[in-house]
């Protein structure tokens, strides 16, 4: 996997980027290489030769993989390499939110602790005639993202514009220190033409572009890693069938364009928002204008609870899933829950001794699943013989009907690694093999 920092990615809490940095040292298969930047790499009949150099300039090495996952962001390296080109919309008209914008990475130790104590937030919209800005919490403490306007196009502002912009967005003089900053472009909704290239495969960033409401474009990156990584594990462990790794792309694709478009038609409402010049106007018509501003404020709740595009993804359609029934309909706030395959599976809770709770997601097995819903459920014997026939790895889990049965609507329900459905039936089909194999890709 190629990861490479882009100037113009977001910037991150350090907290919590030591987290995920600890966590990543914790697995023994994953090797971190600080300070080495990929300059080149090829394929061939069985794998992928990918050459590095070290900041320095002073080491070069040359490491061999069966399949390369270019994660390098919006200027990666890999999708240009590879001459593949996005697609899509590259802007909006030049509002907030639109066009050049800047992000910067600041810590405001006294704005929680003394200024906001009874107001904390994740995010702060500060609307003014004169400015906009936007404050996003990114530790619950001392560090915030602050989004801004770029005065002129590409052009960053000096820490002492931060500042300022600061002080008059909060009123208050308060200490800050500016730790980074970088331009970018909002309003895009922008999706790769290929998300795969033989042995080379594009993911997070690199094969989509959003405009940052919504938060869309982790949770679509991070779906599509899921999609991605048990394709892989299957062919490297010799259970994918020839039609399984093209899946990534037929599956995906649609997902990163229904949801650049969603985040894009969010972002221009927030560049909608009428700010007449008597805002701040300490009379009956300054207060009249904050209540009608605020009222339209106040309608932009899809942006932090559109779970029909976070938990709503379907591969209706992919050659992997078995039909059964109408899908529920789309709707990018609202999540429907169904037991239809092709989309994920419903959560529910299980109890173990009656009164602990687990989550099912945790019961699944690192491979397929095979769900038998309620005492009366078809056994899972003809099922697990022909999974270990095909070299798939399956597990069974037992559930009670209840609450199961409301949801799933069948009394078996096979589930991929990625926890979608891609069968689901009352009976153990005659045809089993088949009907694993094709999951699969065969």
């Amino acid at each position: 996997m190629l990861n490479r920092f882009v100037s113009g990615e977001q910037p991150v809490s350090r907290r919590m980027t030591g987290i995920a940095i600890k966590t990543a040292r914790r697995r023994q298969n994953i090797t971190l290489r600080f300070g080495w930047q990929v300059d080149g790499f090829a394929e061939d009949h069985s794998g992928v030769r990918v050459s590095a150099e070290h900041y320095n300039g002073q080491a070069c090495e040359e490491w061999r993989s069966r399949y390369l996952v270019g994660c390098d962001g919006g200027n990666s390296f890999v999708r240009r390499s590879l001459g593949i080109r996005y697609q899509g919309h590259d802007g909006l008209a030049d509002t907030f939110l639109s066009g050049c914008m800047v992000s910067s990475y600041i810590s405001a130790p006294s704005l929680h602790r003394d200024i906001l104590r009874d107001r904390k937030a994740w995010l702060y919209n500060v609307v003014s005639p004169e400015h906009r800005m936007l404050m996003i919490s990114l530790d619950g403490g001392d560090e915030f993202l602050l989004m801004t306007k770029c005065k002129t196009s590409g052009a960053l502002p000096t820490d002492e514009e931060i500042i300022q912009t600061i002080h008059r967005g909060t009123g208050e003089n308060i200490p800050v220190s500016v730790i980074a900053k970088s331009p970018w472009f909002g309003g895009m909704a922008l999706v790769a033409d290929r998300f795969l290239m033989g042995r080379v495969f594009l993911a997070g960033d690199a094969i989509h572009l959003f405009s940052p409401t919504g938060g869309f474009g982790m949770n679509t990156g991070i779906d599509g890693a899921a999609n991605l990584a048990w394709k892989l594990a299957a062919a490297v462990h010799g259970w994918a069938g020839p039609a399984l790794l093209a899946s990534y792309e037929t599956e995906r694709r649609p997902i990163a364009r229904r949801n650049t478009m969603a985040a894009r038609l969010l972002t221009k409402r927030v560049g909608e928002v009428d700010i007449p010049p008597n805002l701040e106007d300490n009379n009956d018509a300054g207060a009249s204008a904050r209540r009608k501003v605020g009222e339209f404020l106040s309608g932009f709740y899809p942006q932090f609870t559109s779970l029909g595009v976070e938990l709503g993804a379907r591969y209706d359609g992919s050659s992997l899933v078995y039909p059964d029934r109408e899908p529920p309909k789309d709707d990018p706030v609202h999540y429907q829950p169904s037991g239809v395959p092709g989309g994920r599976l419903p959560h529910i809770w299980l109890s173990e001794d009656g009164s602990k709770k687990i989550s099912v997601f945790d019961c699944l097995g690192m491979g397929y699943t095979l769900i038998r819903v309620g005492e009366d459920a078809p056994a899972a014997a003809g099922f697990a013989e022909a999974a270990r026939g095909c070299r798939i790895p399956l597990q069974v889990l037992n559930i009670p009907k209840t609450p199961a049965w409301d949801l799933y609507q069948r009394k078996l329900i096979l589930v991929r690694p990625d926890q979608h459905i891609a069968w689901r039936g009352d009976h153990i089909p005659d045809d089993v093999g088949k009907v694993l194999e094709r999951t699969v890709g065969f």
